[in-house]
């Protein structure tokens, strides 16, 4: 059994001590997923992607708004069926070939079709749709594996060791951007591709299978449990304004080329703010939800007020606020969650954020109606409610 520091204050040395093999395989498969994530940025890559297509701005709210509510959607509906499972590990193996295909179908689009909008496009909606779709039902096996093979204390690690690596590969790849802008789909589907392989090794503990049928209802008895609920649905509705700043870049500024510095500011933020929120996370995920809510909130109100030339920090803000939003709520959800109504717990806040997912398509809407400075005003003001109600949230036990 390993026995690395698990006491005291974490610093680089004790998040990344990979010597026990579940551990370094769920941090290996998060590097890779942050290179695919890097590739297929949904709010910066295939955002501007579409702007430049021409795309309304429905259309673009919709793209990032099809891989995080199709992630997410599915899985309270999985939940009884995955629960039962003796071994989470191998529905995740099955579907990861599935969703592969999805990413493949968009890469082939991109090589055949590039120079066709009309039929680029649909194929690159079509494989985007089949990945969003698969990922919801591999995402909730993901997350017991996790939860089963990793202790309490070590789970702020173990996300911020995928974040801290993962964000510097990304980083670099932001500099590939602008130099292999057509491989990208080809090689996000790689990257994502051999990770999901890895994570597929994870030696998951076998359980007995689970007669009982599983009640979703179940965590909605608990107070603090519909707190975290509000919080996280507010929070995915404030994201209605991420996918756009960088289509008010390309749009409104005319910063089309810096696309990929922008890209690599959102993962040096991200990478390097890791450091920080690991070690607030050992105090408590609570805190860094207000930092990140708040440093959230800053981000679209500098969008309309910073000049074009300094636009990159929104972009570092987002990546440090977006790191803190999702190692907090993740681990908040796993920490509050008793074994018995995990599955339950994971699959209905999944489910419900991932329909407030869709608030992006809501944002394009109002940016084209009202113009990108009342988006960012509304997601703001989002974003501070979010503040507000975070400080009710209970502390991890």
């Amino acid at each position: 059994m390993w026995k690395g520091p698990r006491e005291g204050r974490s610093s680089i040395l004790t998040i990344l001590d990979l010597r026990e093999r579940n551990y370094r395989l769920a941090v290996l498969n998060g590097w890779l997923v942050w290179l695919g994530d890097t590739f297929l940025n949904p709010n910066i890559v295939l955002t501007s992607f579409a702007a430049k297509l021409g795309a309304p701005g429905a259309l673009i709210g919709l793209l990032p708004a099809l891989l995080q509510a199709g992630g997410m959607i599915p899985q309270a509906f999985l939940a009884p069926w995955v629960a039962r499972l003796p071994r989470k590990i191998v529905l995740y193996r099955k579907v990861a070939a599935l969703r592969l295909s999805g990413l493949a179908l968009m890469a082939l689009s991109a090589f055949l079709f590039g120079q066709n909008p009309s039929l680029l496009l649909p194929g690159f909606l079509l494989g985007l749709l089949l990945n969003a779709l698969f990922t919801g039902v591999s995402s909730l096996p993901f997350w017991e594996v996790v939860a089963k093979t990793t202790p309490q204390g070590r789970r702020a690690h173990l996300f911020s060791a995928r974040n801290l690596v993962g964000g510097l590969l990304a980083f670099l790849a932001g500099f590939l951007v602008r130099l292999l802008l057509a491989l990208l789909f080809a090689l996000g589907a790689l990257s994502y591709g051999l990770g999901w392989y890895l994570f597929g090794l994870t030696e998951e503990p076998e359980e007995a299978p689970k007669e009982a049928r599983l009640d979703l209802k179940a965590p909605l008895r608990r107070p603090g449990f519909r707190r975290y609920l509000g919080v996280r649905l507010l929070l995915a509705l404030a994201g209605l304004a991420e996918p756009f700043y960088a289509a008010y870049a390309v749009r409104a500024l005319g910063q089309g080329k810096e696309l990929g510095l922008y890209l690599s500011l959102y993962a040096l933020a991200f990478t390097l703010s890791n450091l920080l929120w690991a070690r607030m996370a050992e105090r408590g995920s609570k805190g860094v939800l207000k930092a990140g809510a708040f440093l959230a909130l800053l981000a679209p109100l500098l969008a309309l007020l910073l000049p074009p030339g300094l636009f990159g920090l929104v972009f570092l803000l987002q990546g440090a606020y977006l790191a803190a939003l999702g190692l907090s709520t993740t681990t908040l959800l796993l920490n509050l969650a008793p074994p018995e109504e995990r599955s339950a717990a994971i699959g209905l806040a999944n489910t419900l954020a991932g329909l407030f997912a869709f608030s992006p398509v809501l944002g394009g809407y109002l940016a084209d109606r009202l113009g990108f400075p009342a988006l960012f005003l509304l997601a703001a003001g989002l974003y501070a409610l979010a503040l507000l109600l975070g400080r009710r949230l209970p502390e991890e036990g």
